[in-house]
């Protein structure tokens, strides 16, 4: 991953990120309940002016986005991973276990925490790899409570100390 930095998300980041997300399924499976009521780069940016969250870019050498993701604060030292999409092209080569390892690297050192969390889909096998490695374990398995595409799937919340 040479040459790749977390940074702030602007406008442009913003534009490429919605462009990522073409169906339902890539909306449910990147934010959850958070845009349940539509999805646009105006919605977007009214979610970056939230005050519980930072959220960062993950930018080649070029500036081109690569990855997304926010930490938003749970409580004084525990946040919540969330919201974590790579670039369709790039996936499944490493760059969401580098984004990840450095955000927890910011989350302890910048951000002050000793605890993050995270929320993803049983049926995800890609990401419970990825969190696997990075030291998450998984902490409860709540059973066919969200819904991807009209199914119902598990959710699996887990944790890691920092």
């Amino acid at each position: 991953m040479s040459q790749t930095s977390l940074s702030p998300v602007g406008k442009e980041e913003v534009n490429t990120l919605v462009s990522w997300i073409k169906t339902q399924e890539d909306l449910d499976l990147w934010s959850g309940n958070t845009f349940r009521n539509g999805f646009s780069a105006g919605k977007m940016q009214l979610h970056l002016k939230r005050t519980d969250l930072d959220s960062f870019a993950y930018l080649d050498k070029r500036k081109n986005l690569l990855c997304y993701a926010d930490i938003a604060r749970k409580e004084r030292q525990t946040g919540i991973l969330c919201r974590v999409i790579v670039r369709p092209a790039h996936r499944r080569l490493g760059f969401g276990k580098a984004f990840c390892k450095d955000l927890l690297h910011w989350a302890k050192h910048n951000g002050n925490y000793s605890r993050i969390h995270l929320n993803t889909f049983g049926h995800n096998k890609a990401a419970l790899a990825c969190y696997g490695a990075l030291g998450f374990k998984t902490v409860s398995v709540e059973a066919k409570c969200r819904k991807v595409s009209g199914k119902l799937q598990d959710l699996v919340v887990m944790s890691t100390n920092l």
